[in-house]
């Protein structure tokens, strides 16, 4: 039986990615922050005899990643979908910056996923599927000013799931984010285009599909695919070093010559 280790259960797109999971015959190991008050993850979990466990994870608290990974050490798991998130930042205006409301929003959105990635890649690659994936945010590539502090954690996010693809594809593992787009959640203010459960099923989808020869990217929830960061794709433009260079530095570095 296939697993799915799924952050931010609780609520919103969580609650529905553990529900179109549950469906689809596979174990969900969900992960929150207060277990004890996850009444409606509870509530699903009743209707799909021991598919479904809860576990303590606080993406704040680096030592609490660590912490559930020695926990389920050993059980291996397909998907591990980093979908929890900070989203409840302050409107932030220039001048009035909170910056350890930054520092947490970074925490959460960028390096708690990091955190994630490292702590159970070797459940991953123990497993048949070999899949993470990430839920960020076009908004991080929007022009609109404000959401400082939501919008440079999503972009950044973006980055690491770049690197980790780079890092893990060698290894069989595909790694991939996607926008799960307007969705009606508390976060929106049920507001919004998707219900939770219709988005999560969107990107179920494109989960189901990935592969280590398609990873790397960041895709809508309709599957096609947006830009995930900006690169320098011309070695000779003005300023720029050429790959190959690059590699000669980085060869003598780890030689010891520079």
């Amino acid at each position: 039986m296939p697993k799915v280790f799924l952050t931010g259960a609780n609520r919103g797109i969580g609650l529905g990615f553990a529900k179109v999971y549950l469906e689809a015959g596979w174990r969900v190991i969900a992960a929150v922050r207060n277990p004890e008050a996850a009444d409606d993850l509870k509530n699903l979990g009743a209707d799909y005899d021991n598919l479904l466990s809860i576990h303590p994870l606080d993406l704040a608290d680096l030592t609490s990643i660590d912490a559930l990974a020695k926990e389920l050490r050993g059980v291996t798991i397909d998907v591990l979908l980093g979908n929890a998130a900070k989203t409840d930042n302050p409107m932030d205006e220039f001048g009035s910056t909170n910056y350890d409301a930054w520092v947490e929003a970074f925490q959460v959105n960028c390096m708690g996923q990091m955190k994630l990635a490292e702590a159970f890649v070797g459940h991953v690659a123990g497993s048949d599927h070999k899949k993470m994936f990430f839920v960020s945010s076009r908004i991080g590539a929007r022009p609109p000013a404000g959401l400082v502090l939501f919008r440079s954690s999503k972009s950044a996010l973006n980055q690491v799931v770049m690197q980790l693809s780079l890092t893990l594809g060698p290894r069989g593992i595909a790694v991939a984010c996607g926008h799960p787009g307007f969705v009606k959640s508390k976060s929106t203010l049920s507001m919004g285009v998707f219900e939770a459960e219709e988005s999560a099923g969107y990107l179920k989808k494109i989960i189901d599909d990935l592969t280590v020869e398609t990873a790397g990217q960041f895709f809508d929830p309709d599957g096609s695919v947006l830009p995930i960061v900006t690169r320098q794709m011309n070695p000779n433009a003005f300023g720029a070093k050429a790959p190959d260079a690059w590699d000669e530095q980085a060869k003598k570095r780890d030689d010891g010559e520079s």
